[in-house]
C-alpha cells in the first residue's frame, strides 16, 4: 500500500507458541528497510487484502481460527487508515476464512466487490464463500 507516500507491508501471523490468537504486524518502509509500524490482534490470520473505496485506504484480515473459543466461526476485520494508524472499521462473520480478494467488473450498477473464501465451520466443510 502506498498511502500518502507511506509504504506498508502487512504480514499475517497464523499460529504462535500460544496458539492462533496473536498479533499480526504492519510494517512501514523506512527508506532502506521495513520497520514494525503497528501490531494488530488477529486469530489465525491467513491473508491481508488492501483496497481503496472513495479515497479511503482499507485492509481486510482473514481470521481463520480462535484459540480462545476453539472455533473457526470468527469475525474477520476490515481496518481503515485514519491518518496515523489502521483502525477497526467493520467486523464481518466468517468461517475459517482463508483469503480476501477485492475486484471490479465492468458494467452498470456496483462494480467493485470484496470476496471472502471461507474454509470450514467446525466439522462442516460444506461452507459457502461470500461476495460483498
Amino acid at each position: 500500500n502506498n498511502n500518502n507516500n507511506n509504504n506498508f507491508l502487512a504480514v499475517a501471523n497464523f499460529v504462535g507458541s500460544s496458539g492462533f490468537d496473536l498479533d499480526s504486524i504492519v510494517y512501514q518502509w523506512a527508506g532502506s528497510a521495513f520497520v514494525a509500524f503497528q501490531s494488530i490482534p488477529t486469530h489465525g490470520a491467513m491473508d491481508w487484502e488492501y483496497f481503496s473505496v472513495d479515497g479511503h485506504s482499507l485492509l481486510a484480515v482473514a481470521n481463520h481460527k480462535s484459540t480462545t473459543t476453539s472455533s473457526n466461526n470468527i469475525d474477520s476485520v476490515i481496518f481503515r487508515w485514519n491518518g496515523t494508524a489502521f483502525a477497526v472499521f467493520q467486523s464481518i462473520p466468517t468461517h475459517g476464512a482463508a483469503d480476501w480478494e477485492w475486484f471490479s467488473l465492468d458494467g452498470p450498477g456496483p462494480t467493485s466487490y470484496l470476496a471472502v473464501a471461507n474454509h470450514h465451520s467446525g466439522g462442516n466443510w460444506d461452507i459457502d464463500s461470500v461476495i460483498y
